[in-house]
């Protein structure tokens, strides 16, 4: 199998895109962390915290909005990437079918 990916010409269109689609998955989960991590960071709500005798308003980040957030993300990138893909597929079929 390794044989035919790496050779130019032998690699079937599907077999191409799909290697593309799943190999495209690394830098949009790490994309999709970053963005959760920034809103994780940049967002935060007030909690109560006793101090001595008096309870006190705290800010603290929140991070169930920025792991929601994150999830949402790479969700809608790979959707994305899913049709560039399919329409990538489409092309590479429409030039073989020419030849």
């Amino acid at each position: 199998m390794w044989n035919k990916l790496f050779k130019f010409g032998e690699t079937p269109p599907i077999r191409l895109i799909t290697v593309l689609f799943y190999a495209g998955w690394i830098p949009i989960a790490y994309k999709a962390a970053l963005f959760g991590e920034e809103i994780y960071r940049t967002n935060t709500y007030m909690t109560t915290v006793k101090e001595g005798y008096f309870y006190t308003a705290k800010a603290v980040n929140d991070l169930p909005k920025g792991f929601v957030y994150g999830v949402v993300a790479f969700a809608v990138a790979v959707v994305i990437w899913k049709i560039f893909c399919e329409i990538l597929l489409i092309v590479l079929r429409f030039f073989e079918a020419s030849k």
